[in-house]
């Protein structure tokens, strides 16, 4: 017999009870009958009999109704760990098809993987895609925080917003991607292929990029604060107010590099080759420019106050003026003091004043004029 058919039988049986209990309690309580003490009792005893059946069936209905929540709680339960673990499966075979070094059959799953929202929930974090083939990938956003990619292609993929910290990309080929805003802090880019890639406003702090390749890339306003990088190649790269402060970039190749208001303070520029490199209102504050190669170098309005430069590299930059010098005077005024010609400021009263001139001060006797290439007469 089943529940429904049960409980409705059950009611019956206390509606009986209790009407029967009446009919012998209003039975017992009438005038001239011989029986009325036994019809009490009888209606009493047929009350509490109908009292004793609703009881147990209610709490028979109360313990069947937990035991069939706990079975549906068990039966969801693995039905969820069933799918977990169906699911787990599943993106590991998507994982392993991404590694696989096969350009479809990665496109696929990163297509199947996006579809599941499993491209930016760590899925993919500390993943291992050694030479994975993921060339004109579209993976914005895509999570790979401690991925091991050395050596992948990433030519031409779309990036933007993509998280790589703490990643291997060592030997990776990333020419013309699109980092945008991509997270690569701490990042592993030794020996990296990046050249003509976008990576404008990406962080890139603790990065390490020594050896790696970013001719003509864009940086604009890229953060490599204390990255490492020496021998880097960012040669006729866009690194328009980039902050590179306190960054080792000792023998990189920065020749005709944009670096227009970019921060570089305290960064390590011993035997960097910066001819013809862009540095107007650069911040060089106490920076090592040891052995430095400044030929044709543009430093108008540059800040080199505490920077450790020689004299012999600055004389060869093209241009100077407004910038300042390492002893923290302006250039204009430090040509007057070396020529001989300066005359100190004064006032009416005799005083100081930071305006007086003098006229008889010529640019061209400076000892620190530019002297063109052969190239470039």
């Amino acid at each position: 017999m089943s529940n429904q058919q049960k409980g409705p039988n059950i009611q019956v049986v206390v509606i009986v009870l209790i009407v029967l209990a009446v009919f012998f309690g209003w039975l017992g309580y009438q005038p001239g009958t011989l029986l009325n003490e036994y019809a009490r009792g009888l209606g009493l005893t047929l009350l509490g009999v109908a009292l004793v059946v609703f009881i147990n069936d209610r709490q028979m209905r109360q313990r069947e109704s937990r035991l069939t929540a706990y079975l549906e709680a068990q039966r969801q339960a693995q039905e969820e760990a069933q799918l977990v673990r169906e699911s787990q499966l599943q993106k590991t075979q998507l994982v392993r098809e991404v590694a696989s070094g096969d350009p479809g059959l990665a496109a696929r799953a990163i297509k199947e993987l996006d579809a599941q929202g499993w491209l930016t929930d760590g899925t993919l974090s500390n993943s291992h895609l050694a030479g994975a083939n993921l060339q004109g990938a579209g993976l914005g956003w895509v999570n790979l925080s401690g991925a091991f990619m050395s050596r992948v292609n990433l030519q031409d993929a779309d990036l933007a917003y993509a998280n790589f910290s703490a990643a291997n990309l060592g030997d990776a080929l990333l020419g013309r991607a699109k980092l945008d805003l991509a997270n690569l802090t701490e990042t592993d880019l030794r020996g990296a292929d990046m050249s003509l890639c976008s990576l404008n406003e990406a962080d890139l702090t603790g990065a390490t990029l020594d050896g790696a390749i970013l001719s003509g890339a864009s940086l604009v306003e890229a953060n490599l604060n204390k990255a490492a990088a020496e021998r880097v190649a960012l040669n006729g790269a866009n690194l328009e107010r980039a902050n590179l402060v306190e960054g080792n970039f000792s023998y990189a190749n920065l020749e005709r590099a944009n670096l227009n208001g970019a921060n570089l303070g305290w960064a390590n520029l011993s035997k960097v080759n910066l001819e013809k490199a862009n540095l107007a209102e650069a911040n060089l504050s106490g920076a090592n420019l040891d052995d430095a190669r400044l030929h044709g170098a543009n430093l108008t309005g540059a800040f080199l106050f505490g920077a450790r430069v020689s004299l012999k590299a600055l004389s060869t930059a093209k241009a100077l003026t407004n910038c300042t010098m390492p002893d923290g005077t302006k250039y204009e005024d430090w040509v007057r003091r070396q020529s001989g010609e300066y005359v100190p400021p004064t006032t009416t009263n005799g005083g100081p004043t930071p305006y007086a001139t003098s006229p008889s001060y010529s640019v061209a006797d400076s000892p620190l004029d530019y002297t063109p290439m052969p190239e470039e007469v």
